[in-house]
């Protein structure tokens, strides 16, 4: 069985490895380095920068720890160049993996052609139609662009521009309060911008549990983050050199830099899906519940089809793609309900499954528990009190529904929930479980203990 994957992000080497590992011959089409957005310009450049601010945000605190130290400064140039060689390495570990599994990767810009068809601009020139037994569509997603701001204009960025560290701005204005916006305004706060959030929404991270929010917008105003909540940027210009924001509400910010950082929207344009008889959900992919479009033998995943747009999503979702590609008799489906999703400011929020509110809406008799930081031996030795663990559990059953968690390491603890949910254990299950001492992953006990007792499971 020949597969022809379309995209070298999370989902398409995804996709790739699965199916090579399975004995399928792969090619995977891709027009700039294996990766995707994810480990290019997204997730791990991103993690590497902020990683960095810690360490300028934790010398600003050392003298709660009883320490004596100089402020860190930044050195962007050796900042720069230390996230590109992070990111370096783990491309050069996707491409090595790719050669063991014996992966034949064409560089170039692909169309899909249809039926099972792919149409190679080739990068060194010429062009290549390749074909398959089945194709994998996988070319992930491109950040979404206000259509009254010019994005061409000097001192616009986009999270793209964000990652490349050309500067650390004196001010810098972000427009989005979601997981992009907040993500780098804990970043560029920590550096010594001055930061200033608009979000259209009423409150930041747009759809979160309200707990969840006020403990981590009122970390970010700690660390000098300002907000302009239910507003909009109605237009940007260039002034003297400097950027002018003027909001709805009337407001005028002036700043370095303004960053567009509104989310992503599917990278469907100029691939030849609709065109080819693809059914398309404006700019996403349309697919079943195991990835299939209406075409046969068609398949597509990642940001793409929109949906949980996340690179461990895509990649599960790849590696689904193509068990179900080489096995169409035994079709798999991703469990989405147990997929966690993270958030990388300071304090850190991880959630999975679904909150109190959106069980009752399922029809669900859903309690929930909460055991807070402070009272946590390993929280308060770290300084990161200001944390908690909420347990959703259905009543009676003390089956685990969903979990938020924020504060120290949150974005590794929440794993023992997922696995929880994964296998269908209960609140007792994780609450008669010894966790070792003094580590956070605790709260995440003492919440279960509390939920166990109001479910009386």
């Amino acid at each position: 069985m020949h597969i022809v994957i379309l995209g070298g992000g999370p989902g398409g080497y995804g996709a790739a490895f699965e199916a090579a590992r399975l004995g399928a011959e792969v090619t995977l089409v891709e027009r700039e380095r294996l990766g995707g957005t994810c480990l290019n310009w997204g997730c791990i450049p991103t993690k590497t920068i902020l990683r960095s601010a810690r360490i300028v945000a934790d010398t600003r605190d050392a003298a709660t720890f009883g320490l004596s130290a100089t402020i860190a400064s930044v050195d962007v140039d050796a900042l720069r160049l230390r996230k590109e060689g992070v990111v370096d390495e783990l491309v050069g570990q996707v491409e090595a993996s790719a050669k063991r599994l014996k992966i034949r990767v064409v560089k170039g810009t692909g169309k899909f052609v249809g039926p099972k068809s792919v149409e190679v601009a080739l990068a060194d020139g010429g062009s290549e139609t390749v074909s398959g037994d089945s194709v994998i569509l996988a070319t992930g997603s491109v950040p979404f662009k206000l259509s009254n701001i010019d994005h061409d204009l000097e001192g616009v960025w986009t999270s793209d521009d964000a990652v490349s560290l050309r500067e650390i701005p004196k001010d810098i204005v972000i427009i989005g309060g979601g997981v992009i916006g907040l993500e780098f305004a804990c970043a560029y706060a920590a550096f010594g911008s001055v930061v200033t959030v608009v979000e259209l929404m009423e409150q930041v991270l747009p759809g979160s549990d309200k707990r969840v929010v006020r403990q981590v917008q009122s970390a970010l105003e700690e660390l000098g983050v300002g907000f302009h909540l239910g507003d909009a940027v109605e237009s940007v210009e260039r002034v003297d050199g400097r950027m002018r924001a003027i909001l709805r509400s009337g407001a005028v910010l002036e700043s370095d830099i303004v960053m567009s950082a509104v989310g992503r929207i599917p990278n469907s344009a100029g691939f030849g899906y609709a065109e080819a008889g693809i059914e398309m959900d404006r700019a996403a992919v349309k697919v079943d519940e195991h990835l299939r479009t209406n075409l046969e033998g068609v398949f597509a995943v990642g940001d793409l089809i929109g949906g949980m747009m996340l690179a461990h999503v895509a990649e599960e979702e790849g590696a689904v793609a193509a068990r179900n590609a080489v096995a169409e008799a035994h079709m798999e489906r991703v469990r989405y309900d147990c997929i966690p999703a993270c958030v990388y400011t300071f304090p850190e929020v991880a959630t999975v499954g679904s909150g109190r509110d959106v069980a009752r809406e399922l029809g669900i008799d859903a309690v929930l528990a909460v055991a807070k930081s402070a009272a946590n031996g390993k929280a308060l030795g770290e300084g990161e009190i200001d944390g908690f663990v909420q347990i959703v559990a259905e009543k009676g059953t003390g089956r685990i529904v969903g979990c938020e968690i924020v504060g120290p390491h949150a974005v590794e603890t929440i794993h023992e929930v997922a696995v929880a949910m994964r296998h269908d254990l209960c609140v007792c299950d994780l609450a008669e479980t010894v966790h070792a001492h003094p580590t956070v992953s605790e709260v995440i006990r003492m919440a279960c203990v509390d939920a166990a007792g109001k479910c009386s499971c």
